[in-house]
């Protein structure tokens, strides 16, 4: 189950690849025609295709995902050519339109990165495609045989960065990982793990140690790999400035956040990368992955235990902080996800987003207007307010759907019973990846699962699907815990 938070919408994708949305739609942003009802999660139409996606990606006002195939399918606000569609008037409304296809003799593509003005897609082969604004070079395809004829001119149609760009004299070339922020971009080498950043580099968030004045990069430049002693696996970007994690979990960031979400402690404004912490802080294995905004930043560790830091004012640190600024990484309570590992995270403006193992979506932030509940509150409102704030996560539900449902979104849809549907996320799902850090801590999983069956009638029989699925022998030890 995959979860992107745009500006005031959310679009979920659950492992049957359906994409839920919800939240403002007045440009399309959630797929569906503008100005639909949206105080509920919806399915996008399946007709367009994205009834098999794999991963989903969200800014201020659009959206993308790739499906099976490797196609990439986008909608929302058009303007600049973000979307890879040319605009037809300043603020065009898009449905889900299919902008890149495997059936065009094209790569198939793996993984999409929306900017707030552009958006990056990574091929197979590890190639890097843009379209959108090209306004600071964030786009990254100026050409190779002139590098100083800088062209900043929308990029209405995905086009690919010529390869040679990313390789930084030791031939490999190929790409890994890509994000996009506001106005700058990343991507990280696949064999050799190098950091590339390229766009506007005001702040110090490209990290390239040139000063914290206006300063752009028109193609993607590599961060020294003795900066970080070790291989970069991945990165966030947002506005001002960069996150990336190292193989053994490593957070480093570049730029500036005066409100403390780089986790720097005072340091408010770097413009080399700076170390934020690894197995010390978030335990054994550290950081796997982050997600950033402007006003806070979230690190996820290899344990499952979500982090947190930045400014109380964007209600996302998933405590009841009472104007408590966090300037170093804070631990959410586990209790607050009802002590599951967390799998997955997303980050705006206002809100936080999580996924946990057993494929709950939590959400919390503030409400910019009382009819998105869907984003932050679990039920319909009955109550006109203005803003409408939680603190602390939340489990979602979707509407229409008794509480003590244990799936709002319909991830089980299998021809199993409610015990194998669990013991088959739990244990068996894709998601957790062959080489994820939880197939070696099954145990602990299986006990989790177990002490919750007890505690819900409906999956009382857990333990019988965990046989049936897991090939589990002996589960009175695990019963006793």
């Amino acid at each position: 189950m995959a979860v992107a938070l745009g500006e005031q919408f959310l679009l979920v994708v659950t492992c049957g690849g359906t994409i839920f949305s919800c939240g403002l739609n007045d440009v399309g942003q959630l797929g569906l025609s503008p100005g639909v009802d949206t105080a509920q999660q919806r399915a996008l139409p399946v007709a367009t295709g994205l009834n098999n996606a794999i991963m989903v990606s969200a800014v201020k006002r659009h959206a993308a995902c790739v499906n099976r195939n490797g196609s990439v399918y986008t909608w929302g606000e058009s303007v600049d050519g973000r979307t890879g569609v040319t605009p037809h008037g300043r603020r065009s409304r898009l449905g889900p339109q299919c902008v890149y296809s495997v059936f065009a003799g094209k790569p198939p593509a793996i993984m999409v990165a929306c900017g707030d003005g552009h958006t990056l897609l990574l091929t197979a082969a590890g190639h890097v495609w843009g379209c959108g604004s090209n306004m600071h070079c964030q786009v990254g395809v100026q050409s190779m045989a002139d590098p100083d004829a800088i062209d900043r001119s929308d990029v209405t149609k995905f086009t690919q960065i010529p390869p040679e760009r990313f390789d930084c004299g030791d031939g490999r070339s190929e790409i890994a990982f890509i994000a996009a922020g506001a106005i700058h971009s990343a991507a990280v080498g696949r064999d050799n793990g190098v950091l590339w950043t390229w766009g506007l580099g005001f702040g110090g968030r490209l990290g390239h140690g040139i000063g914290l004045l206006f300063h752009s990069a028109p193609v993607p430049t590599a961060i020294p790999t003795v900066t970080f002693g070790e291989a970069i696996v991945s990165a966030s970007a947002t506005r001002t400035y960069t996150m990336a994690v190292t193989a053994s979990g490593v957070v480093w960031v570049s730029g500036e956040s005066p409100h403390c979400a780089m986790g720097l402690g005072q340091t408010l404004a770097c413009d080399t990368f700076n170390r934020v912490g690894g197995p010390e802080i978030f335990g054994d294995g550290g950081v796997r992955s982050v997600a950033c905004s402007i006003r806070h930043s979230l690190m996820l560790a290899q344990n499952g235990i979500l982090w947190v830091c930045g400014d109380p004012t964007s209600f996302c640190l998933g405590r009841d902080t009472h104007g408590e600024r966090y300037d170093t990484p804070q631990d959410i309570h586990a209790d607050c996800f009802n002590f599951e590992p967390v799998l997955a995270v997303s980050a705006s403006l206002t809100r936080s987003a999580a996924v946990t193992a057993s494929g709950g979506l939590y959400t919390w932030g503030a409400e910019l207007s009382g009819k998105f509940n869907g984003l932050c509150v679990p039920s319909v409102l009955t109550e006109d307010v203005e803003t409408i704030t939680k603190y602390e996560p939340q489990r979602v539900r979707h509407a229409g759907v008794p509480h003590k449902h244990i799936d709002p979104f319909g991830l089980w849809n299998w021809p199993l019973s409610p015990g194998e549907q669990l013991a088959f996320a739990m244990g068996t799902h894709p998601r957790l990846g062959a080489n994820s850090a939880y197939q070696k801590t099954n145990d602990e999983m299986l006990a989790c699962i177990l002490r919750h069956a007890r505690r819900e009638p409906e999956v009382a029989d857990t333990d019988v699907g965990l046989r049936n699925l897991l090939g589990v022998g002996a589960l009175d030890g695990l019963q006793r815990q």
